[in-house]
Order: structure tokens, then sequence, then C-alpha cells
């Protein structure tokens, strides 16, 4: 099965945070984590906005303990306040191997950056109501057989809060400007 990066697009009402409309690109499209960090944690962590550093402060650590800054970065026209620190091995600094599970797993994982929590995941804005769904081509978990279907229960269930919280950082710096 030949698959493109686009996977949807979705329309969104701002005012009542709903789903309009999903058009969906990929019909056979599964997912489902393999627990590998090769490419979403081994390689570094994400940039991270404003208030992806307000959720990990929640979880009890302090700036100075995970965030590596940058200056004037920007990622989806929204301003990036730095990423999250890596350990010597390239890997981020919340990745935690668990050899009773024989993965990995996030120690903030509650607390995670909306990058992390849409990968493999992302967005394109389109207009101010619709965006267009991508995935990373390169992560494992995708076309997993035993992996749920990538249709519009999924989009609602695992990826529009996320999607939402990364619109509104973007709506809200637009206002700041």
């Amino acid at each position: 099965m030949e698959l493109s990066e686009n996977l949807a697009r979705i329309t969104i009402n701002s005012k009542t945070k709903q789903i309009m409309g999903i058009s969906l690109h990929q019909k056979h499209l599964r997912f489902k984590c393999r627990r590998c960090a090769t490419f979403c944690c081994k390689l570094g962590g994400p940039k991270l906005t404003k208030k992806g550093i307000e959720r990990i402060e929640q979880a009890g650590y302090g700036a100075k303990d995970f965030l590596e800054p940058t200056l004037n970065s920007r990622f989806k026209g929204l301003p990036m306040r730095g990423s999250l620190k890596n350990k010597e091995d390239g890997s981020c600094v919340f990745l935690k191997f668990d050899a009773e599970k024989n993965g990995y797993e996030c120690s903030i994982y509650d607390f995670r950056p909306v990058l992390c929590r849409l990968y493999p995941f992302e967005f394109e804005g389109i207009n101010s109501n619709s965006v267009m769904l991508k995935f990373v081509p390169c992560c494992r978990g995708l076309n997993n057989p035993d992996g749920e279907l990538v249709d519009k229960g999924f989009i609602t269930n695992y990826l529009l809060d996320a999607m939402l919280e990364f619109l509104e950082d973007v709506k809200s710096d637009a206002i700041l400007r």
C-alpha cells in the first residue's frame, strides 16, 4: 500500500472547539506505539511553547532541569521558548527504559508537551478553520498490524485536544504580536 503523508483535512470550529468535518485521505493507516522511542525520543526533545514549559513545571520540574533555551525560534508560526534538554546519548532528558516492561517510557507522560502528544502526527494550517493532518513516515508504530485504525474516531479521541491546544497557542501568540 502506497501512503501519502497527508492523512486528513480537518475543519474545526474554533469557538466551540469541535470538529466540523474530517476528510480522510488515508483509509487504511493503523497506529500503535511500539515503545521503541527510536525517532520520537532518542533524537532529542521537541521544541517547547510557553504552555509546554508550564505543563512540565506542573509535574514538579524547574525550567533549569529540562529547558534548553533558544532565541527567536519559531515552529509553524508559533514562538518556541526552547527545547527539552538531551542526555549525553542525544535522547530526551525524560526518556527512561523500563526493564520490567522491556520498553521505553516518558517520565512526564501526563505532562508531556503538545508536539510529543501529537507524534507521529503533525498538522499544517490551511486556513483559520482547517488543518491538514500529516504523519511522520519514519515512525515504527505506523501500519502496526495490531494498531488502531486512524479514522475520525481516532483523530477525535487521541489528537483533537493536542491540536486545539496548539492552535490556541498560535492564536494567542498572534494576539500578543
